[in-house]
């Protein structure tokens, strides 16, 4: 696992961690840049950290 894969993964545990602290308290919610509600954004925000740690630990990105 490379530097980049590690960004990947590094980045996406953090985006889910605030989707799930957005989830159960909704002042998180102004730091997700997301249309819709508070859960709404809590929602699009765990998702896409859990997209970002599938592509770091799934995908190997190649470095130049």
């Amino acid at each position: 696992m490379n530097i980049i894969n590690t960004v990947f993964t590094a980045i996406g545990v953090i985006v889910l961690l605030i989707g799930i602290l957005a989830f159960f308290n909704p002042n998180w919610t102004r730091w997700i840049n997301f249309p819709g509600g508070p859960k709404i954004k809590a929602i699009g925000a765990a998702i896409t950290g859990f997209i970002f740690i599938i592509i770091g630990l799934l995908i190997e990105v190649p470095m130049e």
